[in-house]
């Protein structure tokens, strides 16, 4: 028995040291007195995926979130990552993305990263582009509202 118990440890092992990188997927069903929550995580090569699928007694909303750390995923602000959300449902549909441009190497912005966020919504669409440090606590941000371009620090 021993035995069996040693060679399978040395497998799952030598599976996680390899680096696999095999399509998984897991899924956790919550329920309350509000309704049933199931959550589905994948990961996939450098892409990770939740689904959220809450079904109350108005319908059931879904909501998929898909995020990857691009090119980079040990810096601080890996260029290419993205972010995107998007939920429809009896509550309506909206969606989201971020996008990581690149670390800013001169001019106003120089050495914060530079990042694209985007709605989508009954209302439209609206653009807010993001200059940030490492600590993600001093930056700016920049967007066009009616017409004109609002510039703030944070």
């Amino acid at each position: 028995m021993r035995r069996y118990l040693l060679i399978a440890f040395v497998f799952m092992a030598v599976l996680a040291l390899s680096g696999c990188t095999g399509e998984k997927a897991e899924t956790t069903t919550v329920s309350t007195e509000d309704g049933t929550s199931k959550v589905t995580t994948t990961v996939s090569g450098d892409t990770q995926t939740v689904t959220v699928e809450e079904t109350t007694e108005e319908g059931t909303q879904t909501t998929t979130i898909t995020g990857s750390a691009g090119a980079n995923p040990d810096s601080w602000c890996p260029e290419g990552g993205n972010w995107e959300m998007h939920t429809a449902g009896p509550q309506g549909m909206a969606g989201a993305t971020m996008k990581v441009v690149k670390l800013e190497t001169s001019g106003k912005y120089a050495g914060l990263c530079h990042v694209v966020s985007t709605t989508t919504g009954p209302e439209g669409e609206q653009s807010i582009d993001m200059w940030f440090d490492e600590s993600g606590e001093h930056g700016y941000m920049e967007m066009e509202v009616g017409g004109q371009k609002i510039v703030q620090s944070f």
